[in-house]
């Protein structure tokens, strides 16, 4: 009996490989193409200082308008700029047998990192809310960590989106994965690389962007 509201298969492409997307604007593109800099991440977001993610398209075709909007009203006059989504093609985890093109794309994997995870953002997850409003107070002077000993940092960490982070209150049907040291960089920068081999716009195997309608 076939099912209703049926999702699509569970293959090979969705089990090996997690869609990653990421808002901004054309000429932040550029920069990150060069390589992202975590020094020029906002400090006061929701699990830290870090490059955000989601695998939500609607939601990072809202971030690439939020970001447009913000370079606008800092350039008033100007034009030639426009809102985009970077996409990236992530492993779920390493796999070297298959690696012929690019050996250290498929090396590098989310299960190579240190993560953090929190499935939902209910008014009662103590964890969740106590580290969103542990780094949403960061100001550049003082960058609250994730507390992570050793270390500081988890390399990614990925759960759901705070609406009004003060009142307890989550984004529905929104996520982010956000990567926070070199090593979460790292793995996006070599798919960037890989993806601008095969011409400007990349490779939807590894990275690729396209603008927002």
């Amino acid at each position: 009996m076939p099912l209703l509201n049926a999702a699509p298969p569970w293959q090979p492409a969705r089990s090996e490989y997690v869609v990653l997307l990421h808002g901004c604007t054309a000429s932040d593109k550029s920069n990150i193409e060069k390589g992202i800099s975590l020094a020029h991440c906002a400090v006061d977001t929701g699990f830290g200082q870090g490059f955000y993610t989601t695998t939500v398209k609607r939601q990072a075709r809202h971030w690439a308008w939020i970001r447009f909007y913000e370079w606008q009203k800092s350039n008033p006059g100007l034009t030639g700029n426009q809102p985009v989504v970077l996409q990236f093609r992530m492993r779920r985890f390493a796999k070297t047998s298959s690696a012929k093109k690019s050996p250290a794309v498929f090396e590098r994997s989310l299960d190579k990192l240190l993560s953090l995870a929190f499935v939902t953002g209910s008014y009662d997850n103590e964890d969740y809310w106590s580290l969103v409003q542990h780094c949403r107070q960061s100001t550049p002077a003082t960058v609250y960590n994730h507390a992570r000993l050793p270390g500081a940092w988890y390399d990614v960490v990925l759960g759901p989106v705070a609406a009004f982070w003060q009142q307890r209150v989550a984004m529905q049907d929104a996520d982010q994965f956000s990567f926070h040291t070199k090593a979460g960089i790292d793995i996006l920068d070599a798919l960037i690389q890989q993806g601008l081999k095969s011409g400007p716009n990349g490779d939807p195997d590894y990275y690729t962007w396209f603008p927002v309608p």
